[in-house]
């Protein structure tokens, strides 16, 4: 059987090879008389086969649109693993005692709890006074967010300041930095 097919072959190989360029001039010329030049219909197109690159900048940039609104916080991640701790250093010589002034102050600045705060007040949206019984210049002060009753998921930014010798400024911000009225906590470490 193989004998037969490489001597036709050989026989007709000259027709055989025009035969085959005229069946591929055939598809060629069907092909620019069916469809106009740089046009593929939706019926030639697979699902899924074109990329980015196959399109035209033209087309690409129709794609992209406007970023859209901020979606709402996910949930907190897990916490991380804790780290290494590293070697001891040598210990340094004893400083004075610490002072253990503090306040928790709600949202309306009304001082929940407190040791050596006198006053407190909230004197703006987001502004905040807390005055201590004590000359606090050489101390630094610490506010964190946070309330006692109800867990907090909101993001929000405290700055402080120091005026005069005994009040702590307290300034509340959004992540967009616009002032606003929340509970917490501040921590004056002398």
């Amino acid at each position: 059987m193989l004998r037969r097919s490489a001597s036709y072959i050989r026989r007709h190989h000259l027709a055989l090879l025009a035969l085959f360029f005229a069946l591929c001039g055939t598809s060629v010329a069907a092909g620019k008389a069916l469809l106009p030049g740089n046009s593929v219909g939706s019926r030639q197109v697979v699902d899924g086969s074109l990329q980015a690159n196959d399109l035209s900048r033209k087309a690409r940039s129709a794609l992209a649109g406007k970023t859209g609104p901020k979606g709402a916080a996910g949930a907190p991640g897990a916490p991380g693993a804790a780290g290494a701790t590293g070697p001891q250093g040598p210990r340094g010589a004893a400083g004075q005692p610490g002072s253990n002034r503090f306040a928790a102050l709600d949202a309306d600045g009304t001082l929940v709890r407190n040791n050596g705060a006198t006053a407190a007040a909230r004197t703006d949206v987001g502004v905040y006074l807390v005055l201590f019984d004590a000359d606090i210049t050489g101390c630094v002060y610490v506010a964190s967010a946070g309330q006692d009753t109800n867990p907090l998921f909101e993001d929000y930014h405290l700055y402080t300041s120091r005026t005069g010798t005994s009040t702590v400024n307290v300034d509340v911000f959004d992540e967009k930095n616009n002032p606003l009225d929340r509970p917490f906590f501040l921590a004056v470490i002398c």
